[in-house]
Order: C-alpha cells, then structure tokens, then sequence
C-alpha cells in the first residue's frame, strides 16, 4: 500500500511506496496520535509483503516529543522485518549546525538494530 502525506507547517511530508520511504519536513502536530496512527499501520501492511529491498531517507527540521515516540514506533515496526532478513538502508539527513536533530538521529542509531547512516547538509 502507498501513501503520500503533503508537508504543512506542523507535520512532514511523508511518503511509502515500494522500495522507498522518505519523511522530510517540521514534525509538530497537535495529536501525535491522530496523525502517526495511520503512519503505522501502513508501515504494518508495508513490512507484511516488502520487496527486497527499501531505501528510507528521514530530513526533519524538528520533532516534538509526541513524535519522537511515533517516530521510534514507525521505525521498531522496520527494525522487526529487518531481523527477518528484508534490507533496509536509512539515511538521517540533519543540517549540520542543527545538534538536536543529529542528537536525536544518534539516539535512535544506539537503540536501534537496523543500521543508521547520519549525513550531514550544510545549509
């Protein structure tokens, strides 16, 4: 299953189609919930049939804490058919004088088992 989410000012663009997941934009949205639960079921259906291999670039500006829990989510969903032998390669992408999105994107390479690659933009 496909989707395509449009950036607005308080929730990123996010799309999923095979072989490809990107997430790019402000993550702020007032219900973490209402927005992210949809999210996660499509990353649900996606791992239940994924192709052989998937590349998933994530560019955030900012994440409030209720997304970061939805982010970890979205991405233990990935990390569970990973360990089933399916490839992934994720690219954090963070502006390089931005600390708290590379701290962010470190922290979920230290807890995760699918491996992280961190790049840096210059703005």
């Amino acid at each position: 299953m496909n989707l395509h989410i449009k950036e607005t000012k308080t929730t990123p663009a996010i799309t999923i189609e095979t072989g490809k997941i990107m997430i790019k934009g402000r993550s702020i949205p007032e219900d973490s919930a209402g927005f992210y639960n949809p999210v996660l079921e499509v990353c649900e259906q996606y791992v239940s049939a994924p192709p052989a291999h998937t590349d998933i670039d994530i560019h955030l500006d900012y994440v409030n804490s209720g997304s970061k829990k939805y982010l970890t989510n979205m991405l233990s969903i990935i990390e569970r058919s990973y360990l089933q032998g399916v490839s992934y390669e994720i690219t954090w992408h963070y502006d390089e004088d931005d600390e708290a999105i590379l701290d962010l994107g470190n922290d979920l390479k230290s807890i995760m088992k699918i491996p992280i690659t961190l790049s840096g933009i210059e703005e």
